[in-house]
């Protein structure tokens, strides 16, 4: 990390200032943190580099990931080079030939990125019809802005899709895994989350929906506003929540045929009080439901079993039980910015069992006695 003299494209093509950006490295995060309490004089270059940071790859999430930062990084590449050519020249210039400059220099790495993110537009809006796609692959989580103003934040394995008139006629989003959505208010075009199982609607709230499509349960928890969540596998039934409240709706079964059954058919039927529940809040002041966007793993009295889908998503890893004893295993902690190792290494300290990690394109964790 450089300490002196560092610019806001310089930031940007800094490996671990993106990972710092994005929170997908711990030390790197805990690296930028530091700097930024020890360097007061830097502090504001770091903030608007990585405001910077958001504001392009907002765009450019839309496009796979890889290719995203392979044709950022090549773009500031181009402006960095000839910016290194030309420099030596205007060493002895002004300071106000040399702030004109910087501006130049503005304006091209804007030009060469703009063309970047009209072309993945394009090319996205071709691939899938007018659909825009936000991905958040495993191991991830994603920030970006929508058009209409609304803040999302994607857990890892999940899926957005919005369409190209979002924001002018309509406010209407497909999720498929967990979203954590800030809603800009516009009493005229409503904010609806559709899901398989439920759909969410809010004028201008904050609120968090989980809706993978491999779990059992569909859940919708609201912070603050109010939304009104219509249970599409119970005949459209609508409920509104309060802040600190959350629907937990459990998926209904499907026959032989892959047609769905009713609640009733099942004798399962939810009622109100089995649907509603209270957002749960930790001793520590974290809510439960919201604690993944702050890089921290909660877990209440939960299985083994479930908790390694949580953790397949939060590491990018396949995790393989040997033993179906250990599935039944229950835990109770919070883990914050833990490599995958610390975190079993903590949970066999109440549980007994062994575990082996194998590399591979996707890392696989044998759990066994």
């Amino acid at each position: 990390m450089k300490s002196d003299h560092m610019s806001i494209e310089e930031l940007l093509s800094d490996e671990s200032f993106i990972n710092y950006c994005k929170k997908s490295c711990p030390e790197d995060v805990e690296l930028w943190e530091s700097f930024r309490s020890e360097n007061a004089d830097n502090q504001l270059l770091v903030e608007n580099a990585h405001a910077s940071f958001f504001k392009l790859f907002n765009a450019l999430s839309l496009a796979d990931r890889d290719e995203q930062e392979l044709l950022l990084r090549s773009a500031l590449d181009k402006v960095a080079s000839g910016r290194n050519t030309v420099l030596p020249e205007r060493e002895e210039k002004t300071a106000g030939n040399s702030v004109a400059f910087y501006l130049r220099l503005a304006v091209s790495v804007a030009a060469v990125l703009l063309s970047v993110i009209v072309i993945i537009y394009y090319k996205k809006d071709k691939v899938n019809g007018g659909m825009k796609t936000f991905l958040a692959s495993y191991g991830e989580r994603k920030n970006f802005q929508l058009p209409d103003g609304s803040i999302v934040t994607l857990n890892g394995g999940s899926e957005l899709k919005i369409g190209e008139n979002f924001g002018v006629s309509s406010r209407d989003i497909y999720l498929e895994g967990e979203g954590y959505f800030d809603v800009k208010q516009n009493k005229k075009l409503p904010f609806i989350v559709h899901t398989a199982a439920m759909d969410i609607m809010a004028l201008g709230t904050a609120f968090n929906v989980k809706a993978y499509p491999e779990e059992k349960t569909t859940e919708t928890s609201l912070l603050k506003g109010a939304v009104e969540v219509t249970l599409k596998e119970d005949n459209n039934r609508k409920m509104l929540l309060h802040p600190n409240q959350k629907v937990n709706w459990q998926h209904v079964k499907k026959k032989a045929s892959g047609k769905r059954l009713t609640h009733k058919q099942t004798n399962t039927l939810q009622s109100h009080n089995d649907l509603m529940k209270t957002v749960m809040v930790t001793d520590a002041g974290d809510i439960k439901e919201i604690a993944w966007k702050e890089n921290k793993l909660i877990f209440d009295d939960e299985s083994i079993e479930d908790i390694a889908i949580l953790l397949e998503r939060w590491y990018g890893v396949k995790i393989v039980f040997t033993d179906n004893i250990i599935r039944h295993y229950r835990f109770t902690g919070t883990f914050e910015k833990e490599e995958l190792s610390t975190v079993l290494n903590l949970l066999q300290e109440s549980k007994s069992f062994k575990y082996e990690i194998r590399s591979g394109e996707t890392p696989e964790v044998i759990l066994f006695k």
